[in-house]
């Protein structure tokens, strides 16, 4: 089956991103989420958490319930935990948190079930335990391409010469570039064409 050709959107924060092999990316900063797709932006957006301890120092920060709420208003909003259930659970054993400390910690895996559990059911969010950072990036792979692939044919004429011009330009161009398509939500993108 071939695909269609798109391009993933990674954003300028995430530090050590997934690498999408066989897939063009670009590397620009997101009003929400950690990937989304070209001309997609306000359509879908994935939050990535690596782990428990990540996940835990979020729920209590008032950016992360901003970005909660940002999430809720896209139409396509997932959040991928590079963790188990099980480790949920079994917080904080596995953290990085010293031992001695565990009996002063104030997020609980209640806590956290309870967070992951509001922002399905009130936020509309969905959120998958992937249990690796593979398993994470396999599955935002599938649903980048399944969402593309359904929502491609609602397509504006504008937003259809962006994401053409967009593939065109990183088609033509090195592996890895800086984009001046000017279009492009951040006109210094870095575009990564796939090897």
């Amino acid at each position: 089956m071939n695909d269609p050709e798109y391009t993933i959107i990674i954003d300028t924060r995430e530090q050590q991103p997934w690498t999408f092999k066989n897939r063009t990316t670009a590397v620009s900063k997101l009003d929400t989420g950690d990937y989304s797709i070209a001309g997609f932006e306000n359509l879908v957006a994935i939050e990535r958490k690596k782990n428990v301890s990540e996940l835990a120092t979020n729920i209590t920060e008032p950016r992360f319930k901003d970005v909660i709420n940002r999430l809720s208003t896209i139409k396509y909003s997932f959040i991928l935990l590079e963790f188990s259930l099980k480790d949920v659970l079994i917080y904080p054993i596995g953290s990085n948190i010293p031992k001695h400390k565990w009996p002063y910690i104030k997020i609980t895996s209640n806590f956290i079930l309870k967070n992951i559990t509001d922002w399905q059911m009130e936020n509309n969010i969905k959120v998958f335990f992937c249990g690796s950072a593979s398993n994470a990036e396999n599955l935002a792979g599938y649903l980048l391409r399944k969402i593309y692939n359904k929502e491609k044919g609602n397509l504006n004429h504008e937003t259809f010469q962006r994401l053409v011009l967009t593939v065109l330009y990183a088609e033509h161009s090195s592996t890895t570039i800086r984009s001046n398509v000017p279009s492009l939500s951040n006109s210094n993108s870095i575009i990564s064409k796939p090897s």
